[in-house]
């Protein structure tokens, strides 16, 4: 009997500990919706090179920076995946939907393409700031390929920011997708007007 009231107790108290609000632990991630493009004949081959996160907010917990030059890791609220990767999955989704008719290709497939566009992005902050709400910056490249030969023919430094509608996770993950909507829609942007050149 003793030993069945220590197990209840137990229970009791582990189910009390998970329970509490205040260590629940928060998992974000960005909106996901397919895009689903086909074309006998592709108007364009894009290969995207996995993002590069470098520096604090290559990690899995949100990072916030604050103005005195200091940075915050949240200890109870995370991507629900490492962000680069999330990044890298939103990126193929959004090119995929603004290119219209292009084939949109992972860089680490394998491929016989002689003549295609590669877009490679490395982001240096990826957070919540004190002044700038949600913040995205770093540099992207696209570099063109054609019989063999590659040759990088625009790159640019982004900063996107976002203020925050509300305070709270869920506004700073909505800053956040947003800026990195309209990055990809730049990219697209540039990306159609090269192909247009050709």
């Amino acid at each position: 009997m003793k030993g069945l009231l220590i197990i209840i107790w137990v229970i009791l108290f582990i189910s009390g500990c998970s329970g509490n609000s205040q260590n629940a632990v928060n998992y974000y991630q960005f909106n996901t919706t397919p895009a689903i493009t086909s074309a006998a004949v592709p108007n364009g081959t894009l290969l995207l090179k996995p993002v590069k996160l470098i520096g604090v907010s290559d990690q899995q917990a949100i990072v916030q920076v604050h103005t005195n030059h200091s940075v915050s890791i949240a200890n109870f609220n995370y991507w629900s995946e490492h962000p680069k990767h999330m990044l890298y999955k939103s990126a193929q989704q959004m090119l995929s939907s603004q290119l219209h008719g292009w084939q949109i290709i992972n860089a680490r497939v394998s491929t016989t393409f002689s003549d295609y566009f590669e877009v490679e992005i490395h982001v240096n902050d990826f957070a919540g700031h004190d002044d700038h709400g949600g913040i995205i910056s770093g540099n992207w490249y696209i570099f063109s390929s054609k019989e063999g030969k590659k040759n990088l023919v625009k790159s640019s430094y982004f900063f996107k920011s976002n203020a925050l509608k509300a305070d709270g996770y869920q506004s700073l993950i909505s800053a956040l997708e947003a800026n990195w909507a309209a990055l990809n829609s730049d990219i697209a942007t540039e990306l159609e007007a090269l192909y247009a050149d050709k």
